[in-house]
């Protein structure tokens, strides 16, 4: 009888939605802790939600890499991947509230399930291609990690004065 596998692309939807969800009370729960709020939400602008996303994704792309195979693409496939479903969520947001005038809960909760799902159907696309298999993509997909991991950091200390940063309830910018 042949054994099915755990397809990675449906733990990590479950994974990131899981710990994503979690994250967005982490940094009130932690008494506001400066080290929760570099990779949780320490308020309630857009940039800081993309925390929700990335974070969760990151661990689980290390986890996918340390016991579910190493695809030749998978650094790069994963950062493509990432980044498509954080500009998904702030496509969606914008636009919708754009449209409407207002922020309504419901919908951004639903926006960080599909940038989510978003997020895997681009990765598990692109890990699927040969195209992508070269050691050049994969420097460039840790590289763009490491730079969404600075500006997730600088942002949160250091964000710069535009709508994407403000904290639409207490008008202010990070910590």
């Amino acid at each position: 009888m042949k054994r099915k596998s755990i397809n990675p692309n449906i733990l990590g939807f479950v994974f990131v939605s899981i710990i994503g969800t979690v994250n967005h009370f982490v940094f009130e729960w932690s008494n506001e802790s400066v080290i929760a709020g570099i990779f949780t939400p320490i308020n309630e602008s857009s940039w800081e939600h993309l925390k929700l996303i990335f974070f969760p994704y990151l661990v689980f792309s290390i986890i996918q890499y340390s016991f579910f195979g190493k695809s030749k693409s998978l650094a790069f496939s994963k950062a493509i991947g990432v980044t498509v479903g954080m500009a998904t969520i702030l496509a969606i947001f914008y636009t919708y509230s754009g449209i409407v005038g207002k922020n309504i809960d419901t919908i951004n909760i639903l926006s960080f399930f599909i940038g989510v799902s978003v997020a895997f159907l681009v990765d598990s696309k692109m890990q699927k291609s040969s195209t992508f298999d070269d050691l050049y993509y994969n420097v460039i997909g840790i590289s763009l990690f490491v730079l969404l991991i600075i500006m997730f950091i600088l942002f949160t200390f250091a964000p710069p004065l535009i709508p994407l940063f403000k904290d639409p309830i207490s008008d202010t910018y990070g910590i």
